[in-house]
């Protein structure tokens, strides 16, 4: 047994005796042991000091007095360690009551946080599908814009063609109205040029139809001569584009 035991009683002055003190070391081990431990520790040394139990001291027994009064000491201290006791287990079910009250706090912040993300997911959502709407709408304005600028353009580019065509029709109209004016020109001298021509013919026939009758008269004795004379007749030259009218 590692407890100390008790001290002899010492004698004053009158005859009275000094109350027992417990040991020191054993105030610090009832002091810092457990609760059931000092329960334990309470009960032997209560059963040590008892009246019953033989003294070991050197001198006399002690007296009534002091065990009566060590007695109500280990009640104290009994009452003490039952307080205690009774604080630890308040002191535990109060632990218990927190942690439980933690325990749903922290249920009802992740319950919280749960529906906090769900909101926040369908603000995101509406979020994305608003803009998702709005870069539609500016693709389609976008787009409407390209197509009209394209549809300007196109009708421009069809209004230029068709000014070019027009010039160049006028110009080809100008240049065949010139061809057939000068055709015609040519063609009205070439007509002019047989008349004279006719007329040079008919004069040339009157001038000499005398010979003509004396060449058929005497054959033999006018021809070669006057077919010596006489040069070959010469055709007036024909435009090329006159040349294919018939």
């Amino acid at each position: 047994m590692w407890l100390a035991r008790p001290r002899p009683q010492r004698r004053v002055a009158g005859g009275a005796h000094s109350s027992p003190s417990p040991p020191r070391r054993q105030r610090q081990v009832v002091a810092s042991a457990p609760p059931a431990l000092e329960s334990r520790l309470l009960h032997r040394l209560l059963h040590r000091l008892s009246p019953s139990a033989p003294a070991r001291c050197d001198g006399a027994p002690p007296a009534p007095t002091a065990a009566s009064e060590l007695e109500g000491k280990v009640t104290h201290l009994m009452e003490l360690l039952k307080a205690h006791e009774s604080r630890d287990a308040e002191a535990s079910r109060l632990q218990q009551a927190l942690q439980c009250q933690e325990e749903a706090d922290a249920a009802k912040l992740v319950e919280l946080m749960r529906r906090q993300e769900a909101a926040s997911a369908a603000v995101v959502e509406e979020a994305k599908a608003a803009i998702e709407a709005q870069l539609v709408e500016r693709f389609r304005e976008e787009q409407a814009a390209a197509a009209e600028a394209h549809s300007a353009q196109l009708q421009q580019l069809c209004a230029e063609h068709s000014t070019q065509l027009q010039q160049a029709a006028a110009l080809l109209e100008a240049q065949a109205r010139e061809k057939f004016e000068m055709a015609v020109a040519h063609e009205r001298a070439y007509l002019s040029a047989l008349k004279q021509l006719e007329l040079d013919v008919d004069v040339l026939t009157r001038v000499l139809a005398p010979t003509v009758y004396l060449m058929q008269s005497f054959p033999t004795s006018l021809c070669l001569p006057l077919r010596a004379r006489r040069p070959p007749p010469r055709a007036p030259a024909r435009h090329p584009f006159c040349a294919a009218t018939p």
